[in-house]
């Protein structure tokens, strides 16, 4: 599915989850994201920047490079107290890191990526970026179809005519199973992966992202 700025698919949306060229820059106020008040600018809408991990390295504070949904691979510097290093055993390539309100930073090397002061807006999401985008679309189209429920594994319909129930996984209640057979057949065929990835979607899908009323945090 290609990314528009009105895609059904939350993730797809480039606007609340722009790619690093489209993030504000932080020496600059972008009517996208921020509204003038009497005395300062404030945020109209909320923003988050995912990449997938492909490197890290760093000695002072952690660095990681990540790469965006168009492919461009930026530096993700970690200023928090701790220098990142909190966040280090859960650095891992192929994982996706997520950064609420990131800003186009320029750094000392004269490299400019994003530079991350508080720990609470950056979360290492275990799944790859493709695996967080198909569950997002995965999401979007379960949404937008009006016909009954089906097994996650064998494709049976639910049928409430003839008492013919799916219940939801636990976890990311979103896949649907006739019964414990099923379910665990699903989970060896892959939706092991799956559901870390669409536990996360839920939790995007959660908040509304085109109104500020207050900061989100990991």
């Amino acid at each position: 599915m290609p990314e528009t700025k009105t895609s059904k698919s939350l993730l797809r949306n480039s606007i609340n989850f722009p790619t690093f060229s489209d993030l504000p820059d932080e020496n600059d106020v972008d009517p996208t994201y921020y509204d003038q008040g009497p005395y300062i600018f404030t945020p109209r809408q909320h923003w988050c920047f995912l990449g997938e991990i492909v490197g890290s390295y760093g000695l002072c504070h952690a660095l990681l490079r990540a790469k965006d949904k168009d492919g461009q691979v930026v530096t993700i510097g970690l200023y928090t107290d701790d220098r990142g290093q909190a966040l280090v055993p859960q650095i891992k390539e192929g994982h996706t890191v997520a950064v609420l309100y990131g800003e186009q930073h320029a750094f000392l090397d004269m490299t400019v990526g994003i530079r991350v002061e508080e720990a609470s807006v950056i979360k290492i999401i275990p799944c790859s970026l493709e695996q967080l985008l198909k569950a997002s679309d995965d999401v979007a189209a379960r949404n937008s179809n009006s016909q009954s429920r089906c097994c996650g594994s064998c494709g049976k319909g639910e049928n409430t005519s003839d008492n013919t129930y799916l219940r939801l996984c636990s976890r990311c209640k979103q896949a649907s199973y006739c019964g414990e057979v099923c379910q665990k057949k699903a989970w060896v065929d892959g939706h092991k992966a799956d559901c870390k990835a669409l536990v996360w979607v839920r939790w995007f899908a959660a908040r509304n992202w085109k109104v500020f009323n207050g900061y989100f945090d990991f």
